[in-house]
């Protein structure tokens, strides 16, 4: 793995830019200590988008630069990553009449096609956090990699409260670590269907775009950043059809444009995708201001 890398754990750090507790930091992966704290990545991707890796840093502060591969002295064996069991799944699947995003969901659409779609996704509920929502990630082999929970309200938006499944273990002490490797949520479905794969940035927005627009098989990336080459490779020889959110030009530029960059990139490596210029062509100010999808 490279010397630098992002951290790991959850710890968030005040960002420069924007002053929130929502920025990771860069570790050097040999000496577990942080670069700078400057040198990390704001999670608020559209309304802050600040981005300082160790290469401009060291290049800023005329220091030379070594990214070289080095062992993880915490890894004994190659790919060593960690995967929940199939009862940690199957034990979140209940609770949904206190589920908000669930209900929120039934009174927009049909009962049945709302709990076909969650078992589909296999979408739980962390009765034990605050009945969060839980977005299990099961990739193509049905390994469950990581399970994300997030709070909503009752009106179907999302709170600042997220959190992962192995946290709240390791916090409970039920496990002592855990060697998250993400996959596309929904990617088990992948093996089920011929459809075009569509991919977009959140959970809950393949979750409803999958109720709406049946011809395509839905995955989420998680995150603006969430779209990368890992993720991908599974979805090689498949057509693929990219629709990123709305937002504003932040630092690294707009979700449409950091999202086409990397649509060219895919096609030069020879993946048969497109990216979907809709919502671009259509947004207005305010709906770029507040993200819309």
């Amino acid at each position: 793995m490279y010397k630098y890398s992002l951290h790991q754990k959850a710890t968030k750090h005040q960002c420069p830019n924007c002053n929130k507790k929502r920025m990771v930091l860069y570790i050097d992966i040999e000496t577990a200590e942080y670069v700078s704290p400057l040198v990390g990545r704001c999670d608020r991707e559209i309304n802050c988008g600040y981005h300082y890796p160790p290469k401009s840093y060291f290049k800023d502060t005329n220091q030379d630069y070594n990214h070289s591969i080095v062992k993880d002295p915490n890894t004994t064996q190659k790919n060593q990553f960690s995967y929940h069991s199939r009862k940690d799944l199957l034990n979140t699947l209940t609770y949904y009449n206190e589920n908000n995003f669930i209900q929120f969901l039934k009174s927009k659409f049909e009962f049945n096609e709302v709990e076909q779609m969650a078992y589909n996704y296999k979408i739980g509920t962390a009765n034990f956090w605050n009945f969060g929502t839980i977005f299990w990630q099961v990739d193509a082999n049905y390994k469950i990699r990581g399970g994300k929970v997030i709070i909503y309200n009752t009106s179907g938006k999302r709170t600042k409260y997220i959190n992962w499944i192995h946290s709240i273990k390791i916090k409970s002490q039920e496990i002592s670590s855990f060697n998250l490797n993400q996959c596309f949520f929904g990617e088990h479905l992948i093996n089920n269907c011929d459809t075009i794969i569509a991919i977009v940035e959140s959970e809950k927005t393949a979750c409803i775009m999958s109720l709406i627009f049946k011809k395509y098989t839905l995955l989420a990336a998680g995150s603006l950043n969430g779209l990368n080459h890992f993720k991908m490779e599974v979805l090689r020889n498949r057509r693929i059809t990219l629709y990123p959110d709305l937002g504003i030009n932040g630092l690294n530029g707009s979700p449409f444009s950091i999202w086409n960059s990397k649509c060219e990139y895919f096609k030069k490596k020879g993946f048969d995708v497109e990216i979907s210029d809709l919502l671009e062509r259509n947004g207005t100010n305010l709906e770029r201001e507040n993200g819309y999808d």
